[in-house]
């Protein structure tokens, strides 16, 4: 189960939404266990002991984070880019079926999103699963897509403000200063510290104003990343 690997399309990895840690790794738990060459199948099922194995925790806190963010993931709403156009998603199409006695969720998949996890023959990338599974914080997480997105080149660079759209924080953190506090360094710090990258940013000025952002990176793939005692 460790050896899981998710796998999205690029206009995926790069939309714009905003979800906490345990609802992303719930959300890639469930795209983990999508075969993207297979028939789309509509309904997805993960059990608290699936989820604490994968995520590396606690059984008892598997069973609240899994409920806490299937309930996240229905409240949760994506806006990607397709031909220029913005569009807005819903991942799932109905609140998500809870059998608690049996710690099981079972998500449906919306049609809109799920032609983005299956039949994908261009423009997608995969990455483990264990790689964000020692990362708790949603920015590290998001950070982390839309980073392994240019694994091959080994560096991207974002307008600040397309940035701030990726992370689901536009409209906050106005002053730089702020962006790199809150956002920026610790997400920084922990994808370097329990993932396979490590990473560099590099600020660019216009002026006195930053508004680039170029990030370097190497990949690891023969890291050993424990999973959290």
């Amino acid at each position: 189960m460790n050896n899981l690997t998710v796998t999205k399309s690029n206009n995926l990895l790069d939309a714009s939404y905003r979800l906490n840690a345990q609802a992303q790794k719930f959300l890639l738990c469930c795209i983990a266990k999508v075969n993207p060459e297979d028939r789309p199948r509509k309904t997805m099922t993960i059990t608290a002991s699936q989820f604490a194995e994968l995520m590396g925790i606690d059984l008892k806190i598997a069973y609240r984070d899994l409920y806490d963010a299937a309930d996240s993931l229905f409240n949760s709403s994506i806006i990607l880019k397709e031909d220029n156009e913005d569009i807005e998603l819903v991942w799932i199409q109905k609140k998500a079926k809870k059998i608690k006695g049996e710690g099981q969720v079972t998500i449906t998949w919306s049609d809109d999103v799920l032609k983005y996890l299956t039949q994908l023959s261009s423009k997608f990338k995969s990455y483990q699963l264990r790689q964000i599974a020692n990362l708790d914080s949603a920015h590290a997480i998001r950070l982390y897509e839309i980073l392994i997105r240019f694994e091959d080149t080994g560096w991207r660079e974002m307008r600040v403000e397309d940035f701030k759209i990726a992370m689901g924080v536009t409209g906050k953190y106005i002053q730089y200063k702020e962006l790199n506090r809150r956002v920026l360094s610790p997400a920084i710090k922990q994808i370097n510290k329990h993932s396979n990258l490590t990473v560099t940013l590099t600020p660019k000025k216009r002026g006195l104003k930053i508004y680039k952002l170029r990030f370097d990176f190497t990949v690891d793939d023969q890291m050993e990343l424990p999973l959290n005692d």
